[in-house]
């Protein structure tokens, strides 16, 4: 692995034992001695009538699933040692992602409008994907930089506070998509990918605004993309079961937001019941999926009992194999103005406690924040 000057703690990280152990896989990614798993899928031969119901795939899917689990036992190591199908596990999510379009369910807003039909839900992203920019960040997580991030446009919440607030709301409503950003298909999602992998990025992080609303072009530019590289999901994490079904097996590492109780997240973002669809999500992925996940989470001021607290207690017991980045960058931004308890910065003080109540609870979360 190379050894990143501008950000020596990225190194240093990969010396903690803990951190290797979370992260193994990843680490065999980066060291080419393990292939990503969209390689895997594309390599499982999956027959399947893409003219069957909707259920008749789900179906297959549950039995697919757990073949491929079972194979990742066995994977080849060497890219050289794998062949494409024609009909592959991928091509079956793929299908499934197109269908749920129909009726959009991706995430738990479940507006069950038909996006291929030109309409628009919640979200207001159609059928197309569109993204403000793609490139190396040397800002994420020790572990993840040169991160290959790519940014979409539009995002499933409402956060008054948001800081890329001109990504995710601020043109809704105002200015057309392709004003304020680049239409993509999935075939120039993958070129964007390939590019992000030959200049060393350490992943493809797909990020936002938020990519849930994006699930079918992700999955689909992956048939077109070659590289051996790690596939990142950096998201707030609110998206329905069956959508984290088509993820679950594809996705290396995962990057999740986790910041609120109930009352807070319908208090500042428009979110119901975000607390249980949150940690559900993070079970499943913990105990299902590659179980290599770094939860965000951000300290909010004046939200220490009401948030945090609770948050890394769920962490500790029902998650405990991942790490977390315990993050002090909240700034009052946006709309932030209109709730005087948030329109401040988190004090040192209040950082200071949920970093030692993590410590007791025997979270890992200083290598990564």
């Amino acid at each position: 692995m190379t050894f990143n000057f501008r950000r020596p703690d990225s190194y240093f990280a990969w010396k903690n034992k803990e951190i290797l152990k979370r992260f193994s896989r990843y680490k065999d990614i980066i060291d080419k001695n393990k292939l990503a798993r969209y390689i895997i899928a594309k390599s499982f031969e999956c027959n399947f009538n893409v003219d069957a119901s909707l259920e008749e795939l789900e179906q297959l899917l549950k039995i697919k699933s757990k073949e491929f689990k079972n194979l990742l036992n066995e994977e080849p190591s060497q890219l050289e040692n794998i062949e494409i199908k024609n009909k592959s596990y991928l091509e079956l999510l793929e299908t499934l992602a197109y269908k749920y379009l129909r009726e959009c369910i991706f995430c738990e807003r479940m507006c069950k409008i038909d996006r291929r039909d030109g309409k628009k839900g919640f979200c207001l992203i159609p059928e197309e994907s569109y993204i403000s920019s793609a490139f190396l960040h040397y800002g994420e997580e020790s572990v993840l930089v040169p991160s290959g991030t790519i940014f979409f446009q539009g995002c499933n919440f409402s956060c008054v506070y948001c800081q890329n607030y001109d990504i995710s709301q601020t043109w809704k409503g105002k200015k057309a998509l392709s004003e304020v950003a680049k239409r993509i298909n999935p075939q120039d999602l993958a070129n964007i990918a390939e590019q992000l992998a030959k200049q060393n990025a350490l992943n493809i992080n797909y990020v936002g605004g938020d990519p849930i609303p994006n699930i079918h072009t992700i999955i689909s530019s992956l048939k077109f993309q070659t590289s051996n590289i790690c596939q990142l999901w950096n998201s707030n994490f609110y998206l329905t079961e069956k959508s984290l079904n088509l993820l679950i097996d594809i996705i290396d590492l995962w990057l999740p937001d986790f910041k609120f109780s109930n009352e807070c997240a319908l208090k500042y973002c428009g979110i119901p019941n975000y607390f249980e669809i949150i940690s559900r999500n993070l079970k499943i992925i913990h105990n299902k999926g590659s179980g290599e996940i770094i939860i965000r989470h951000l300290v909010l001021p004046n939200h220490t009992e009401c948030c945090s607290k609770p948050i890394m207690e769920y962490i500790s017991k029902e998650v405990p194999n991942s790490a977390v980045n315990i993050m002090d960058q909240y700034r009052p931004e946006f709309k932030s103005y209109i709730y005087p308890e948030i329109n401040q910065y988190p004090s040192s003080k209040e950082i200071k406690k949920i970093k030692e109540y993590a410590n007791d609870l025997g979270i890992l979360w200083e290598p990564v924040s």
